[in-house]
Order: C-alpha cells, then sequence, then structure tokens
C-alpha cells in the first residue's frame, strides 16, 4: 500500500466511551464534511494532544482502484509540500472503521469559514478584502504550480476555501490532485473537478494551470454576485462577466481574461495575474496584513502603490518618488539631523573642515555609500513588485564618521507566504514609525524576496 502504514488491531473502544480510537490515538468526534473521494472527520490526537482532520476512505463506498490511487495521491502530494495556505499531513494509516478496512489520512485541521459558508450566509465582503483574498489563493497557486513537477488542484471551488479567523485562506480537499508531469505508469484520462468551475479543457482531462487559474475565477465570480457561475453561461457553455460586479471595479477585466474559453487566451500563471491585478489600478495593497487594531498606514502608501506594472522606466513620477527616497551624500553625512539643518551655515562648514581634516575621505566614503543605494534603488524601482509591510523593530547603527542610520527589521505578505527582511533609513524617517505600523516596500519575488523601503523625509 506505498507509504501507508498497517495498523495491526482492528479497533480500540475506550471502556469508559464509545469513541472509537483510530490507530489507538485518534478520537473521531464529529463528520465535517463529504470531499471527492471519502468522509472528513474533526478528530482529537491524544498522543500530539492537538485537533486534527481525518479523511477516511472505506470499503463500504464500492470504491474503484482508481479511487485508492487519487486518495493515495493525495497524501503523498501533501507530504512534500509545506505552505501556511495548505493543509499539513501528519499521518497516513490503514485500519478497521465501522466493521470495515478503511484507510484514513490525518491531516492538520484548517479552522474558520468556508467561501460557501460566506455565500449561503449572504455575507458581503469588503471589496478590499476580497481582492485580498484572492491575492492570497494566486500565492498558493503560484507556490502549487511553481513545484517540480507542478501540482494542479482540479477542485477550486467556494467550499474548497476556508478562511482562517487571522483573513487568510487555506485551499483544502486535494481529493483531486494532479502532478501535471506524469511517470510513465501514469495515465491523465481521469476527469475531476465540479460542474460550472472547471474548464473544458478539464473535461477532456488536460488540465493545466490556467485550468486551476479559470476556477479560481469562477469561485470568486460566485462570492462577488453571489450566484453559481452556471448562471453566467451563455448558449454555447462560456461564462460572461456581467459588465458591473460588486465591490472593487478593477477585478472584473481579471476575471473575464480568467474565464476565457481557450487557455491560450488567459493568463498563463498565478503570478501574471496577480501583476495585472495589482498594476490595474492605485491604492491596490499586495497582500495587506488584516486589520488588527495596530496602527494605521504611517507612510503615504498610494504614491508606491500606484506605480506601474514592472518593468517601468524610470522616468516621471517614478523617478521623482525615486529622488524623494534615496538620500544623497550630503544627507548621508548628517544623517543625524532633522529637516534641512543639514544645509545650515554651520553644517556646512563643519562638514568641510571635516573633510579637511580626513584627507577628502569623508566625502567619498558617504559618495560611495550613496552610489551604492542609488544602484540599488535604481534596480528595485524598475523591477520592484508594490507591497505593505508590517513594522517589527528599529535599531540605530553606526556607518562612517561616528553617523548613525536606523535598520528597520519588517515582514509582509507576499506569493502565499510571510517574508522578512530589513532595511537602512534615515533615523528621522525611523522615529516616526512605531511597532506594527505600516510601511510601503518594493520586493523582487525569487528565493530571497530581497526589498527596499520606500520612504522620503
Amino acid at each position: 500500500m506505498g507509504r501507508f502504514r498497517v495498523i495491526p488491531h482492528i479497533l480500540v473502544v475506550m471502556s469508559t466511551s464509545a469513541t472509537p480510537l483510530v490507530g489507538g490515538r485518534y478520537e473521531m468526534l464529529r463528520t465535517l464534511g463529504h470531499g471527492s473521494f471519502g468522509h472528513t472527520f474533526l478528530a482529537r490526537d491524544r498522543d500530539a494532544d492537538r485537533t486534527v482532520a481525518i479523511k477516511v476512505l472505506d470499503a463500504r463506498g464500492g470504491h474503484d482502484a482508481k479511487t485508492y490511487e487519487m486518495f493515495r495521491r493525495e497524501a503523498d502530494v501533501l507530504r512534500g509540500v509545506r505552505h501556511h495556505g495548505i493543509p499539513e499531513v501528519y499521518d497516513t494509516l490503514q485500519d478497521t472503521w465501522n466493521g470495515v478496512p478503511a484507510t484514513f489520512l490525518v491531516m492538520e485541521y484548517i479552522e474558520g469559514t468556508s467561501l460557501a459558508q460566506l455565500i449561503d450566509e449572504r455575507r458581503v465582503l469588503d471589496g478590499a478584502d476580497v481582492v485580498h483574498l484572492f491575492l492570497e489563493l494566486l500565492g498558493i497557486l503560484d507556490y502549487l504550480h511553481g513545484r517540480v513537477p507542478p501540482i494542479l488542484h482540479r477542485d477550486i471551488k467556494p467550499s474548497n476555501i476556508i478562511v482562517r479567523p487571522n483573513g487568510f485562506p487555506a485551499l483544502v480537499d486535494f481529493g483531486s490532485v494532479r502532478r501535471v508531469f506524469m511517470g510513465p505508469d501514469e495515465t491523465g484520462s481521469t476527469v475531476a473537478g465540479t460542474y460550472g468551475y472547471m474548464p473544458y479543457e478539464q473535461y477532456m482531462g488536460q488540465a493545466t494551470p490556467a485550468s486551476d487559474l479559470f476556477a479560481a475565477a469562477a469561485t470568486f465570480l460566485h462570492l462577488l454576485t453571489g450566484r453559481p457561475p452556471r448562471d453566467f453561461m451563455n448558449d454555447h457553455g462560456r461564462i460572461e462577466v456581467p459588465e458591473k460586479l460588486p465591490g472593487e471595479p478593477r477585478l472584473r477585466a481579471v476575471l473575464a481574461r480568467l474565464l476565457r474559453s481557450s487557455p491560450a487566451e488567459r493568463f498563463s500563471t498565478a503570478r501574471e495575474v496577480r501583476n495585472a491585478l495589482v498594476g490595474a489600478t492605485a491604492g491596490v495593497a499586495v497582500a495587506p496584513v488584516p486589520s488588527t487594531g495596530l496602527h494605521k498606514f504611517a507612510e503615504p502608501v498610494d504614491q508606491v502603490l500606484a506605480l506601474p506594472p514592472a518593468p517601468r522606466p524610470l522616468s516621471g513620477a517614478t523617478k521623482e518618488l525615486m529622488r524623494e527616497s534615496t538620500p544623497g551624500a550630503l544627507r548621508l553625512m548628517s544623517a543625524s539631523e532633522k529637516g534641512d539643518d543639514y544645509w545650515s551655515i554651520g553644517g556646512v562648514l563643519s562638514l568641510a573642515f571635516f573633510s579637511v581634516i580626513t584627507a577628502g575621505i569623508l566625502p567619498i566614503v558617504f559618495i560611495q555609500m550613496a552610489s551604492v543605494r542609488r544602484r540599488r534603488m535604481r534596480r528595485f524601482f524598475r523591477e520592484g513588485i508594490p507591497a505593505v509591510a508590517e513594522v517589527l523593530r528599529t535599531e540605530l547603527q553606526e556607518t562612517a564618521f561616528d553617523e548613525k542610520l536606523a535598520r528597520v527589521a519588517y515582514q509582509f505578505e507576499a506569493d502565499g507566504a510571510m517574508h522578512r527582511d530589513s532595511d537602512t533609513v534615515l533615523p528621522v524617517i525611523a522615529d516616526r514609525w512605531q511597532l506594527g505600523d505600516r510601511i510601503p516596500i518594493l520586493y523582487i519575488a525569487g528565493r530571497t524576496y530581497d526589498s527596499v523601503i520606500v520612504a522620503a523625509e
């Protein structure tokens, strides 16, 4: 049975309770729902003292070999991923359930509310919250599709997206998961998905990353309108997005392109969708931290978030913002001064004096520092993606000739994961910030998610 472990006993029942124990440790509590290939239960892991979700596939369901293969595939795929938007697999085993042999998949229990529940309860989400959820889901898909080989979910729909209490979504029920590149002993003929959310090519067994993106768009069309995607199908079976949608106007064009019939006419990657959505209009906060009573934005972020999509030319407002956010050599030589004090006669004379007694080394050092910073900022203003970060701490650090800069540590959400970084700013800027303040940054996606703070005096 592959990696599944077989439990030698049949069923353990506590003498003081009728609650059965699976594998001698998992106390089944209640039913959570019915997924693609099995029932899911809420359970208590007595050994680890935690709540878990357990998917059960038992012999009474009349499941064929293909169903068991997909059930095991779900376990194998989930074992190899690590992402806060995807449930972690803790255990896989075989035991007896209600008197018949069964296979069990023990996973992280995702607490929260599904999009399906939100739709059923007719709860209206704020436009910014919908954009946030969509961007976060795109981050999860970017992670899955970027695996080697790529991983396709193939059954994205409102019931399979859970919004955690912290406001971030999780993608669940990987019963239809498939690797894009399969081995010679595997077939690609299995059709999985849900009517209305799956594109035409998926019916033909030809799912691609663009198919998951189609399903994501259909899901958010349902969330925005409260009506299932089939209500928007024309006579040719194509989904027509209404000219006006509730919430953020920027979403319509993105959803309409994702819901086109031909995969070639859609965005090909989740990152492309994300960049298109972020660049659609000013003031789009990229994966902002949900409101938790923290301080409001400590910087006017609109200028940063309104930057054109990358790569962008360094001209006009972009060039001016970069100039204002990049201190020159003279400013770095008087980094501790406030406002325009460093332009005072005394300040200039002081700098001239120290330049003389250091044989001209002082200005050379700071000119070099300013040049390095300017090159770095040029790169980020050309290629960087706007985002909003949360301040974690600030500390002063010495640079040269007893001058100091403030190093600011921060964290930001991007592509479905939390990243931490730090950058230096003038102390007069850092003095405006407190723990938890949200500041504008530019980052470059990649292995390290390098980033810079964009802030002017």
